[in-house]
């Protein structure tokens, strides 16, 4: 009898032994099937300026056409002292899947005969933006429209705090290549980014009237 028992529990201890090799085996089974691969899309980053992929050059030309309605004073098409234009900056982000801060830096350039070409004010679709001394900054939400219009409203600045006087205006008009630059610096950068490369483009105005 006592045989009999001590044969039960070396049996039971046996099937306990095998039971739990075969849970350990099943689950050692089971956590080997856990490594997977898993497939992330990367954000696009495309941004066009005037349908201009800005990723393609650093730098650009001809890029933006500006427009002189004239006066009765003042032909259209060209600018002279006192003279008012606007040009139309046109960011297209369908392609960006971020939020983005954007500033446009706009100067005279270097190169340019007239140095008095001046920003008077920008509308963002249709609502004034702040200007501060020619720079025009902000940012496009995720959420926001991807298609955004600047329209810059500019002044050949005569009378009142001009960089050239008279004599200077009118030796602009004896030069052979008697071409206006406005320097556009356009800065795109993703939202919680470092400090932005510019990207800037030279804008040719239309010949001074003499």
């Amino acid at each position: 009898m006592l045989l009999n028992r001590k044969l039960i529990l070396l049996i039971a201890f046996v099937c306990l032994f095998l039971s739990i090799v075969t849970l350990q085996d099943t689950y050692a089974k089971y956590t080997s099937a856990i490594n997977e691969t898993t497939d992330i899309s990367i954000a696009r980053w495309r941004i066009l300026v005037n349908n201009f992929d800005i990723r393609s050059n650093s730098s650009t030309t001809n890029l933006i056409t500006p427009h002189f309605a004239g006066n009765a004073n003042i032909a259209s098409g060209v600018i002279a002292p006192t003279a008012t234009g606007d040009f139309t900056i046109v960011v297209d982000a369908t392609g960006t899947d971020l939020s983005f801060n954007y500033e446009f830096s706009i100067s005279n350039a270097i190169d340019s005969p007239v140095s008095d070409i001046v920003v008077d004010s920008c509308f963002l679709n249709g609502t004034e933006v702040n200007v501060n001394n020619g720079v025009v900054s902000g940012t496009i939400a995720l959420s926001d429209q991807r298609t955004n219009t600047f329209v810059f409203n500019i002044r050949w600045k005569d009378g009142t705090g001009e960089n050239m006087n008279n004599a200077q205006d009118t030796a602009t008009t004896m030069l052979e290549e008697s071409v206006a630059k406005v320097s556009v610096v356009a800065h795109f950068t993703q939202v919680g980014s470092p400090t932005p490369t510019p990207t800037p483009t030279s804008t040719p105005e239309p010949n001074p009237e003499p």
